[in-house]
């Protein structure tokens, strides 16, 4: 997603994707065959952008609604700085968006202020186009052979699949601001490797509070796998309720200046 303020610029220009491996129930209808089939109809979250050391950074309301005649997921995002409206298909994978940034101020520092994105199922790619008061900036264009899911529905992903009562999660990270798909591993997270969670330095205090009641949570720890988690050693984590529905309490990754983290309150 992107974050914008008055002390941060982008931290995701384009869309950060995750190609996911999902496998369905066998002999399942068309809608419970796929993965909002396990997702609640509508799930509406306030979320905290929220520093190390507590500060709320940015806040902004998530809805996410599952349309059972288009059998897709319509996602609305709304905050102070920008809005954004997307609609996934039934495997939660982006079928187009479309965001709106706000403040003046921001659009300049950004370089937009409408960005609109699609997946063209004919060439197989990714086309992105940016504009500012009216104006082209910028088209962009990243061909898939795979559809792919935005990183910030990784939490609905997780969630169906523990309503399905499983955690084998695997994918590959693609990040369209640079080349080359990194295979992943993902595990759950012990109790006790929760609680040592909880006791890294820099952990925000909201999340704190989370990790020290393990029996409550349950908690992926996803990174790369490989040689590549040696060059990159930053895990991915997500936090979810331990009962059904298993909704999203938080999500972070990254360190130092970087490490922000999401933190989740659902609404309704």
């Amino acid at each position: 997603m992107i974050l914008i303020n008055k002390r941060f610029t982008v931290v995701f220009l384009l869309l950060a994707v995750l190609l996911v491996s999902w496998q369905p129930v066998q002999g399942a209808d068309q809608l419970t065959d796929a993965v909002i089939g396990f997702l609640p109809q509508r799930q509406l979250y306030r979320v905290a952008i929220v520093t190390p050391g507590g500060v709320e950074e940015y806040v902004y309301q998530a809805e996410f609604r599952i349309d059972a005649d288009t059998r897709q997921l319509r996602a609305s995002t709304d905050g102070p700085g920008y809005t954004m409206e997307s609609r996934y298909d039934g495997n939660l994978r982006l079928l187009n968006s479309e965001m709106v940034v706000l403040n003046s101020e921001d659009a300049a520092r950004v370089g937009f202020d409408h960005r609109v994105a699609a997946y063209d199922t004919v060439e197989g790619k990714y086309v992105l186009v940016f504009y500012l008061e009216g104006k082209l900036q910028d088209t962009r264009e990243v061909y898939l052979q795979e559809q792919a899911t935005e990183i910030e529905v990784l939490g609905l992903h997780l969630q169906a699949l523990l309503n399905q009562g499983r955690t084998d999660f695997h994918g590959l990270m693609l990040d369209l601001n640079a080349p080359g798909r990194y295979k992943l591993d993902a595990r759950v997270l012990t109790e006790k490797q929760v609680q040592a969670l909880a006791e890294q330095k820099n952990m925000a205090p909201q999340v704190k509070s989370m990790l020290e009641n393990p029996e409550q949570i349950t908690v992926f720890s996803i990174g790369y796998d490989g040689i590549l988690r040696f060059f990159f050693p930053t895990r991915f984590h997500v936090v979810l309720e331990k009962t059904a529905p298993h909704r999203v309490l938080a999500y972070w990754a990254g360190s130092g200046e970087r490490l922000r983290f999401h933190v989740y309150e659902f609404l309704e």
